[in-house]
């Protein structure tokens, strides 16, 4: 069954939530861009308050491809004590190259390390591969673009069937996020990835900055945990 994800911004938002915990709680300054950080104090004391009631995952900012930027920004935020640290992946010249040199950070820190990939800036090159070869543990599709767009408004269906699949054969965890809307639940569960990432539908107007709504988290949490029909295949 797929997961839910849910992005919060304060240590009240998480609070807020607690009727309703999502399976992952990530932590992100929307603010800051797609993949803005909070401040390390911040993510340990939410991590303190979730206390294993859930998993946690906590972005590390909108950094450039350079491996020892994003070495020290990963070991920093793996010292917060959560559960998965996330990097955005983002088209630059040296790529690939980074991702080579980040494998021994990866493997050192024992803190797995998901890869947030950009449905409306994807590489030209195929990333999967070198990502497994480097050791993350999963990757994901986001937006980087916060226009009002949506995944959905980006890849197709089957193009986004294509990636978790590709993603699964070569033993990475998998999710799915980029302005969702409840809507998208029925449409993006057949797919099978492994969560489905929420932070502008459980805001007031779909506005990702305003404060968290625990009433729209409580919709998507029942709408996740109702579960959707498998793909039918063959």
């Amino acid at each position: 069954m797929t997961r839910w994800l849910a992005s919060v911004q304060s240590l009240e938002e998480a609070q807020s939530l607690i009727e309703h915990l999502p399976d992952i709680l990530d932590m992100k300054n929307p603010s800051q861009g797609a993949l803005g950080a909070l401040t390390h104090q911040t993510v340990t004391e939410i991590v303190r308050w979730v206390n294993h009631r859930c998993l946690c995952s906590a972005t590390v900012g909108d950094l450039t491809m350079q491996a020892d930027i994003l070495s020290a920004a990963i070991s920093d935020m793996a010292a917060t004590g959560v559960d998965y640290v996330k990097i955005g992946i983002f088209d630059e010249p040296d790529l690939s190259r980074c991702i080579e040199q980040l494998e021994s950070t990866i493997k050192a820190i024992h803190t797995p390390v998901i890869a947030v990939m950009f449905a409306d800036q994807l590489p030209a090159q195929k990333m999967i591969p070198t990502l497994a070869k480097a050791g993350f543990a999963g990757v994901m599709l986001d937006t980087a673009i916060k226009n009002g767009q949506g995944l959905l408004d980006h890849l197709s269906i089957g193009t986004l069937k294509r990636f978790v699949v590709e993603a699964k054969s070569a033993g990475l965890l998998c999710g799915l996020a980029g302005a969702l809307t409840i809507e998208n639940i029925q449409q993006l569960s057949p797919l099978e990835a492994d969560y489905l990432g929420f932070r502008s539908a459980l805001c007031h107007q779909q506005t990702r900055t305003s404060f968290l709504d625990p009433e729209l988290a409580k919709q998507i949490h029942s709408q996740m945990n109702a579960g959707m029909p498998k793909a039918k295949t063959g």
